[in-house]
């Protein structure tokens, strides 16, 4: 039962990161959610493959979002001017 409150702690970290500080898509944001709850649910039901092994699949999954997140031409979460110099003029351009 500790394990509840360490996933939703677990949960709210996760949203923080791609809500507030990466700021990644909603569809990156489903794709995670969907993959904990198939985990966690399978972790619940049948013990396989584990609380360890859903948290650490799901950080590699944020890993690999993030990172194709900060790609795109569109990116403005944190460093954005260091990874994405020219958002200003892709902002500007998709205005007029």
């Amino acid at each position: 039962m500790i394990w509840l409150g360490y996933l939703v702690a677990f949960v709210f970290l996760q949203f923080f990161l791609f809500c507030n500080v990466f700021r990644i898509s909603r569809a990156s944001e489903l794709v995670w959610a969907v993959a904990f709850l198939a985990l966690a649910g399978a972790t619940y039901y049948t013990g396989y493959p584990g609380w360890w092994n859903t948290c650490i699949a799901t950080v590699v999954l944020s890993v690999l979002l993030i990172w194709r997140e900060t790609k795109r031409k569109d990116y403005h979460g944190v460093f954005w001017k260091r990874l994405n110099p020219q958002l200003p003029e892709w902002w500007k351009s998709r205005s007029s």
